[in-house]
């Protein structure tokens, strides 16, 4: 837990057992060689974003399933299916954070379109455009895409080491 944004872990209540679920949760589903897994292993603040996701989903899955953890791929994927709102709710916490995060470390605006398009699948910013919520989403330009793209390395490799004067 040392890594990640402690005021965003702290705000979403996330405790250990939160963070060893998401783990075992992604493991599951995608694999611990998956890119997720490494983006929260990694921690900082895009690693928190990936976390905060996780757990945000999960708290949603499990109220509604407390054994997915320990049911097959195939049996979770399919209970998935039949559950993509959690996965909606987790976007929606996500992605302001991610602006949020650009705004304050980087310096830089960015829209939540723009980081849908450039972090996840198209189905991921139809999903969220679609849904009944308050975030200004716009469909973005290629050139929106790629500046956020670039945005979101630059905060992927933010050490936050730096932050606090510390090496």
């Amino acid at each position: 837990m040392a890594n990640f944004d402690h005021e965003t872990i702290e705000q979403h209540n996330v405790v250990a057992r939160d963070i060893e679920n998401a783990r075992r949760y992604v493991a599951l589903l995608q694999g611990t060689d998956s890119k997720t897994y490494a983006d929260i292993a990694a921690g900082c603040y895009y690693g928190t974003s990936a976390l905060l996701h996780e757990v945000i989903e999960l708290r949603v899955l499990l109220n509604r399933d407390r054994w997915l953890l320990v049911r097959s791929r195939k049996r979770a994927n399919k209970f998935l299916q039949g559950n993509e709102d959690a996965h909606i709710e987790a976007l929606q916490v996500e992605y302001p954070y991610l602006q949020r995060m650009i705004a304050e470390i980087l310096g830089e605006k960015v829209g939540i379109g723009e980081l849908v398009k450039a972090n996840a699948s198209r189905l991921d910013f139809d999903k969220l455009f679609d849904s009944e919520l308050d975030l200004p989403i716009f469909f973005p330009t290629d050139a929106d895409i790629e500046r956020a793209r670039i945005l979101l390395d630059r905060l992927k490799r933010f050490d936050r080491s730096k932050e606090h004067g510390t090496q």
